[in-house]
């Protein structure tokens, strides 16, 4: 008997213990991803016979649950690009139209700037800006001179700008709230964040939405195993000869 085949019961036993410790994590994480749970069985049995043929070769793993998680990943990442083509969607331009320039501000962004200038100033800026009028047609209005228009006109344009760059806009405003769900946001962000979350109604509710929809992709993680994973031996014994042999 060759060294290999005297040594492949105990090996068989320790890939089968490596099997039943990490088969639901990685089935979990295949069904999450992919489209279908029949995609997802066969990519963890695929994940399995190839990490089988690695245990074969000699190698161990350091942490085989980011290992096979890696290998199951590669797996699905394969069948999406295959998905991709064949439904001849271009994802790079549909994420690149769907995220917003950050340098633009929005316009609940100036809505809420504007409401914290003085009121001859947030009144002149909409008279000029917005209602188009003319530096006499806005003195008039106010009852000042040309030359205080221009003024109370810098003034306001410059106090909209400190504004808007000391505070957060909607899309830094949601980008805060995701890493604040990975506890990443410092105190000072944490601050900046409730600030603009009191007075902002769609990101109040953007910040609802996300705890929501954090408590419902965990419940996902409630999966129970097909019966064809139960174990590896059994049910992929043709295809672990079909290793064997390679």
């Amino acid at each position: 008997m060759t060294p290999l085949l005297a040594q492949r019961p105990r090996v068989d036993r320790a890939f089968e213990r490596l099997y039943h410790q990490n088969v639901r994590e990685v089935y979990r994480y295949a069904l999450v991803v992919l489209r279908s749970p029949e995609d997802a069985e066969d990519v963890a049995q695929t994940t399995f016979l190839n990490a089988y043929r690695l245990f074969l070769q000699g190698e161990r793993f350091d942490s085989p649950r980011n290992r096979l998680i890696g290998i199951a990943h590669e797996l699905c990442h394969q069948r999406a690009q295959h998905e991709a083509r064949l439904d001849r969607v271009d994802l790079e331009e549909q994420v690149a139209a769907a995220v917003p320039d950050e340098e633009v501000p929005t316009t609940n962004d100036i809505k809420r700037a504007l409401g914290r200038l003085r009121f001859d100033q947030r009144a002149a800026l909409i008279m000029r800006e917005v209602e188009g009028r003319s530096h006499p047609e806005i003195g008039q209005i106010l009852s000042v001179p040309v030359s205080a228009v221009e003024v109370l006109l810098f003034e306001a344009r410059r106090a909209l700008r400190e504004e808007l760059e000391g505070a957060l806009t909607c899309h830094e405003a949601e980008r805060a709230i995701s890493r604040q769900l990975d506890g990443l946001l410092k105190r000072p962000e944490r601050r900046a964040l409730r600030a603009h979350v009191r007075v902002c109604e769609d990101c109040a509710a953007f910040a609802s939405g996300q705890r929501s929809q954090r408590t419902a992709l965990r419940a996902l993680a409630n999966v129970s195993l097909p019966q064809s994973l139960s174990t590896f031996f059994v049910e992929s014994e043709a295809s672990r000869a079909s290793v064997g042999r390679t």
